[in-house]
């Protein structure tokens, strides 16, 4: 990989202690008895994957009998994940050896064997070898992930299809999961149901919903046509009825939840749910890194050019010695950057970044692990990906105002779809505190916006959020009671400290990235380079700094979901379904305000 101009100008900086990592001590999964043999049972065989290939070859290497068994059960786990698809042929065979004539064990391999060919794409096969197995000859752990991963195949092969039939067996084989788990499982697993009968269209679930026997079965499809409306009003009349015709359904919490105003999902904790999620793989020195971004075309300058220097960067500070290829996402399709991938044996994905892009690299059913910079049209195991947009701020503005001990906020915010999804972001994270949604104001034309601000219950407000650019909150400003709070996040502010508009804004709170809002030489050699870089440049350059940081570090974080990466895009953490979650820096904006 050539270094660019930029990064030979790189030095060690500050940043480099902001970018330590708190380690928590890794849990192991066994314990030794005196004489040293270690102590593994099947129901941590199948249970979640917390540590890496060489601990659990460790493992099977201290084990002796049915604990070797069980430890070999990981191991091949671990090393499906990890794609060696070749050694995990070979554990197989291992396992195969050592179950010999108990039908138990041999049910437990064909399992393990199923895993295999669903994940080398050959599902047909895997479902062949999982309707083998006797389940009910089966320990609960064994059993439950049978049904775990046999749903997963199935779902699979309806996509692959669209054959309905394998849907419907997936959700039914859910289903069955369901009495092998806790209360809290059986939450998780009652909405990847109706997730999964979403897939089918409306027409589609009302021809279902006729033809199934199962009283069950249908209040899970009656559900999903109820929360196919995009109006929570509707789903709310709605709900009331199926109720009362459901009643101690798997999905009355759901229903429960509609009914008080939210959208149904499960509370948080840990559901003990996560068997076939695999491992995390993070990068380690020595991997192939494809890195995906737009490096010519009309998103190059704004885009492609700040993520390929802060990738750069990162790898340079590391001192790395990963094996790096820029694939330009203008000039070859996600189809033949990903053939290219498979058969170069990469081992990890950064991007893209433009959201067609991610939808399209998700198509190609890619199973590297990748982190990629807009949200996915739909999750899967091993993709994460950071929230650059206004969803996101408005959700972390409305987390700042409830930690400041504010309840009646007013958010305002342009007639736009930016707008919009701003409000839906501060709405969907308020009310995870707070029965009832914040008041909304908007505008159309920022010139008359003393006008359409006169109805807005400004004077009620103990605190204030607006999203929108500098120049709009400067004009909106005036009509602002002076004792509420002003709250801003990334929309409002241009990246260059004590301009103007920060000196207009003085007293407002702004959100930011740390990148944003402080200046060390890596900055000013970034501004060197890109002259005309704007926030949003330098936004995209912190997060694709922080990527290649946060793959090296991704095993550590899902051990300790508490854990934090101290990165320059902030305080980052693993969230739910991939979701990178970014803690940004607060500061109270003011012509004094010392710059770090």
């Amino acid at each position: 990989m050539a270094a660019s101009t930029f990064t030979q100008r790189l030095k060690l900086s500050a940043l480099a202690l902001a970018l330590a990592l708190s380690v928590g001590a890794c849990t192991s999964t066994s314990e030794s008895t005196a004489g040293g043999s270690a102590q593994v049972s099947t129901a941590q065989a199948f249970s979640a994957l917390t540590m890496t290939s060489e601990q659990y070859q460790q493992l099977v290497n201290q084990s002796e009998g049915q604990a070797r068994f069980d430890a070999l059960v990981l191991l091949t786990r671990s090393t499906i994940v990890a794609r060696d698809y070749v050694k995990a042929a070979e554990l197989i065979t291992a396992l195969h050896g050592q179950a010999q004539d108990n039908p138990v064990l041999q049910a437990e391999v064909r399992i393990i064997e199923g895993l295999l060919l669903m994940h080398e794409g050959k599902t047909t096969d895997a479902l062949f070898t999982l309707n083998r197995v006797q389940v009910a000859t089966l320990p609960t752990p064994a059993a439950s992930f049978h049904y775990q991963v046999l749903s997963n195949v199935e779902l699979k092969l309806y996509q692959e299809s669209r054959q309905t039939d394998y849907l419907v067996r997936s959700c039914e084989h859910k289903l069955a999961l369901m009495q092998y788990i806790n209360e809290q499982a059986q939450q998780t697993v009652a909405l990847q149901i109706v997730a999964t009968l979403k897939q089918l269209p409306p027409s589609e679930l009302t021809v279902l919903m006729t033809s199934n026997t199962d009283a069950r079965m249908q209040g899970f499809i009656d559900f999903a046509l109820i929360d196919s409306s995009k109006s929570l009003k509707l789903k709310q009349q709605l709900i009331t009825n199926w109720q009362e015709k459901y009643e101690q359904h798997p999905l009355s919490f759901a229903a429960a939840q509609i009914a008080a105003g939210s959208e149904a999902k499960v509370q948080s904790g840990n559901s003990g749910l996560d068997a076939t999620a695999g491992q995390v793989v993070g990068l380690k020195e020595g991997d192939k890194l494809a890195v995906l971004l737009p490096l010519t075309g009309r998103f190059a300058a704004a885009v492609g050019e700040p993520a390929r220097l802060g990738v750069l960067a990162a790898l340079q500070d590391r001192n790395s010695k990963l094996k790096v290829t820029f694939y330009d996402t203008n000039r070859m399709t996600m189809e033949e950057i990903t053939s290219a991938l498979a058969q170069n044996g990469t081992n990890f994905i950064i991007g893209p970044i433009l959201k067609p892009e991610v939808d399209a690299l998700i198509a190609t059913k890619i199973e590297l692990p990748a982190i990629v910079f807009n949200n996915p049209a739909s999750s899967r195991e091993g993709l994460y990906y950071y929230n650059l947009g206004p969803d996101y701020e408005g959700a972390l503005a409305a987390s700042k105002i409830y930690h400041d001990g504010h309840s009646n906020p007013v958010l305002i915010a342009p007639e736009s779809t930016r707008g919009e999804r701003a409000i839906a972001g501060f709405n969907e994270a308020w009310l995870q505190a707070n029965d009832r949604s914040a008041i909304s104001c908007r505008y159309n034309d920022i010139n008359t916006v003393t006008s359409a601000l006169t109805t807005c219950p400004l004077n009620n407000a103990d605190a204030i959020y607006i999203n929108a650019t500098a120049s709009d909150v400067i004009k909106i400003r005036p009509s602002l009671p002076d004792n509420a709070p002003l709250y801003l996040t990334d929309r409002s502010y241009m990246g260059l400290n004590h301009s103007s508009g920060e000196i207009a804004l003085a007293g407002a709170q702004l959100g930011d990235m740390p990148w944003l809002l402080t200046d060390s030489a890596l900055k000013q050699d970034l501004m060197a380079t890109l002259p005309q870089a704007d926030s949003q440049v330098q936004r995209i350059f912190a997060a694709a700094y922080d990527s290649i940081n946060l793959s090296f570090n991704l095993e550590t974080l899902a051990r300790d979901r508490n854990d934090v990466l101290h990165g320059i895009s902030g305080d980052l953490q693993l969230g739910a379904e991939g979701l990178i979650e970014m803690a940004p820096m607060w500061v109270t904006l003011d012509v004094n305000r010392p710059v770090q």
